[in-house]
């Protein structure tokens, strides 16, 4: 009787895990047909390509899809960093829901206890990056950073994150399917995690799930495969702050468009000039990729949970280095700003570094507290 209700409940979350992305295609097609928004979705077909795979990277690994729509944005279709930080957020608040989704409802084994520690102090991390990193007074929220600045520090922490990667695939990926202990040296080290990757989220839309999963990994000794969906669902708490604040509250969102297609009005304001819709027509660039990702994510998350574990680690491994390799290829300041190139070069190093010290200090910072 016990094996039956199990079998009928495990076909129930996996009907259910179909139903919540069909139910949102079936709303968005209502949508763009009875508001006749086909000629929008199609003018910004290259994002949308872009987050086919981006979507399923978000649901397969600890990058989140904006790891990949931030470089191939900014990179090569020339949107400007805000502008793809907020699509980032706002498309991984659909896509990664839909993966946390898929993954609780399977049944994979994640760590709530760092899910909420690590969602609150990404939150806190967020509003402050949000707020005091970034002008809330200009346009989309422009980072107080310069952009190449913010690129290769994130590109670092991925770079960081493939290094954890590497060690656990030479290693035989051995590691603990839950947290030891509590400790307060645990919990306020994976606070501090988590609030750099919410600041890192504030400004490149991603990051909030690569610190928490190189915490997890590198200094807990978290198995990758628990580490993956609890920075998963982790991150897709924090895109949802984040399409709230910026998508909605501050109406990034709400782009309009003139006769001629292109955009005219963001949050209801006029502007002075009107804008390309495939680099600014924010709410257009959204609407093309939600269909994508809310099936592209869930999918990543199911191929994660049966794919063999040296593979997953090697492919988590491969989008880390395709990240490092974009940067260097495509940002054409690490070839004409000296300083920022020696950032980079001694950033890599000191990331290495810090990741191994980390692992070393693992005894010191589960051990018990002395009265």
């Amino acid at each position: 009787m016990a094996g039956s209700l199990r079998v009928r409940l495990a076909v129930l979350r996996s009907r259910l895990a179909l139903a919540l992305p069909a139910l949102f295609t079936v709303g968005w097609l209502f949508y763009v047909g009875g508001s006749d928004q086909w000629e929008r979705v199609a003018a910004v077909w290259p994002t949308s390509a872009t987050m086919i795979f981006g979507s399923f990277v978000a649901g397969s690994t600890p990058q989140g899809g904006g790891a990949v729509a931030f470089p191939v944005f900014t990179k090569m279709l020339e949107i400007t960093g805000p502008v793809a930080r907020t699509f980032a957020l706002s498309i991984q608040a659909t896509g990664m829901v839909m993966a946390s989704a898929t993954i609780l409802l399977s049944g994979r084994k994640v760590e709530a206890r760092a899910i909420v520690l690590g969602s609150v102090g990404g939150l806190i991390g967020f509003l402050f990056g949000a707020f005091v990193l970034s002008d809330p007074s200009a346009p989309w929220w422009v980072p107080r950073i310069p952009g190449a600045w913010i690129k290769v520090g994130f590109t670092i922490a991925i770079a960081a994150m493939a290094f954890i990667i590497r060690d656990c695939f030479a290693g035989g990926s051995s590691g603990h399917d839950a947290m030891p202990e509590w400790t307060n040296r645990s919990m306020g080290t994976l606070l501090g995690f988590a609030t750099m990757g919410g600041v890192a989220s504030s400004l490149v839309g991603s990051g909030a799930d690569v610190l928490l999963f190189i915490f997890l990994v590198a200094v807990m000794g978290l198995h990758p495969r628990v580490g993956i969906p609890t920075s998963i669902i982790t991150m897709a708490i924090v895109s949802v702050a984040g399409l709230v604040l910026f998508g909605l509250l501050d109406g990034q969102l709400s782009s309009t468009l003139g006769p001629d297609g292109r955009v005219v009005a963001i949050a209801g304001e006029p502007l002075d000039v009107s804008l390309d819709p495939t680099q600014f027509d924010l709410f257009g660039i959204w609407l093309g990729a939600a269909p994508i990702v809310v099936w592209g994510a869930p999918l990543g998350a199911w191929v994660a949970s049966v794919l063999p574990e040296r593979r997953l680690i090697a492919f988590v491994a491969l989008m880390a280095v395709a990240e490092v390799l974009s940067t260097i290829i495509f940002l054409d300041a690490l070839r004409t700003n000296r300083v920022l190139a020696a950032f980079g070069i001694f950033g890599l190093a000191g990331a290495f570094v810090v990741v191994q010290l980390l692992g070393r200090a693992r005894s010191w910072i589960v051990a018990p507290e002395t009265p």
